[in-house]
């Protein structure tokens, strides 16, 4: 005779709490809504208005980066070919603080810009916008804390002292600055031109980084021989980089793809 064994139990399915009772708290990103990107940004995390006022903010600062444009109306005396665009700055020249005002103006815009699309842009890198934020803080200080003492091109008393390293540190911090500035725009361009996309926005990507690349070459290499046209290869760059920040408007308010209307 076989021995009863134990009474066994009837199975009974295991209760997961998206199938459970009304009410159960149902766990993962999705029910917490907490949907994010790798980088710690929300999926939706997109503002149209913070977008369009850095778009605003970044016109206005290529328009004011382009004061220089006024040099021969209010300082005729700098020759446009020899003389550093920064001279129309200088403090001993006419006008100077119409020229700082630019400046400081332009790095303001610049610097609230790239604060707002680091936030709100994530459909570029924010490497794009820490460029446009180390340019708009380096500009800022340029204008209005390094702005040069006065302008050697025309003026062989401060030319002999900027040789003999005798002038303010402001005037020798002007060179550092402006190099900070300069090389937070080409992060931002590199890493805009890489994300554009549709035929329109890369041609204009590529003749901003043309005439950026051009000016920059030719400003270094004048730099140390000025009779190859200093002031000319100078004017050049800043072109492209009025240029550069009107494209950052663009790709700010409409984002980098054209089919992408915001």
């Amino acid at each position: 005779m076989n021995r009863p064994g134990p009474a066994r139990r009837p199975h009974r399915p295991a209760r997961h709490p998206s199938a459970g009772t009304p009410g159960a708290a149902a766990s993962g990103p999705a029910a917490r809504g907490d949907d994010r990107h790798g980088d710690g940004r929300r999926a939706g995390a997109d503002s149209p208005a913070a977008r369009t006022g850095a778009a605003v903010a970044l016109v206005l600062a290529a328009v004011c980066y382009a004061s220089w444009l006024l040099g021969p109306v209010l300082n005729p005396g700098l020759r446009p070919v020899e003389s550093y665009l920064s001279e129309l700055a200088a403090r001993d020249q006419p006008y100077h603080l119409v020229f700082q005002l630019g400046d400081v103006t332009t790095g303001i815009c610049a610097t609230v810009a790239g604060l707002l699309l680091a936030r709100w842009a994530r459909d570029v890198p924010r490497p794009a916008w820490w460029g446009l934020l180390v340019f708009g803080v380096a500009t800022a200080v340029d204008g209005g804390r390094t702005s040069m003492d006065c302008a050697p091109s025309v003026d062989a008393r401060c030319a002999r002292l900027e040789e003999l390293g005798d002038l303010s540190w402001r005037h020798q911090a002007h060179t550092v600055t402006s190099s900070v500035a300069v090389a937070g725009a080409l992060l931002s361009l590199v890493v805009i031109l890489a994300v554009l996309r549709g035929p329109a926005r890369r041609r204009a990507g590529l003749v901003v980084a043309v005439v950026v690349a051009v000016g920059t070459v030719g400003t270094l290499v004048a730099a140390v021989r000025p009779e190859l046209g200093l002031g000319l290869w100078q004017r050049t760059q800043l072109t492209g980089l009025s240029g550069w920040l009107l494209l950052a408007a663009v790709v700010a308010r409409w984002g980098p793809r054209p089919e992408q209307p915001r």
